[in-house]
């Protein structure tokens, strides 16, 4: 039959999270990371893969100076899958850093977070 000739073709993808920083601008925490797809043909064997690297940015705008900082970076933690559990410290320091940065012009109006070329860019809010 016709389907007999056809190959099945499966497609998988791993995410991989980078570097972590602080948002210049915003209350918020930039998470750098890079997926990687891979088409695969039956039988396991390797037929096409691509990389893109992406960014997402996390507000936290409830960040004040009475912020349990190791509470809230527990919740960053906890609700974006990009950070693994072990950079909770790095989650800790950046806060902190924030906590303590002195507000900038830009910050509280509402505009739109910078785009990069050829970054996929995503947002979450921490409330």
């Amino acid at each position: 039959s016709l389907f007999s000739h056809l190959l099945f073709i499966f497609t998988q993808s791993k995410v991989t999270a980078g570097s972590l920083d602080v948002h210049p601008t915003e209350k918020a925490l930039v998470v750098h990371y890079e997926v990687e797809a891979s088409i695969l043909a039956e039988g396991g064997g390797h037929m096409l893969g691509e990389r893109k690297e992406g960014q997402k940015i996390i507000r936290v705008k409830s960040l004040s100076p009475s912020t349990d900082v190791g509470a809230l970076a527990k919740k960053v933690v906890e609700e974006c899958k990009l950070i693994p559990a072990s950079r909770l410290p790095q989650v800790e320091q950046l806060l902190y850093y924030l906590q303590n940065r002195k507000s900038t012009p830009v910050e509280g109006k509402s505009q739109s977070c910078l785009l990069f070329s050829n970054l996929a860019v995503e947002s979450q809010h921490i409330p």
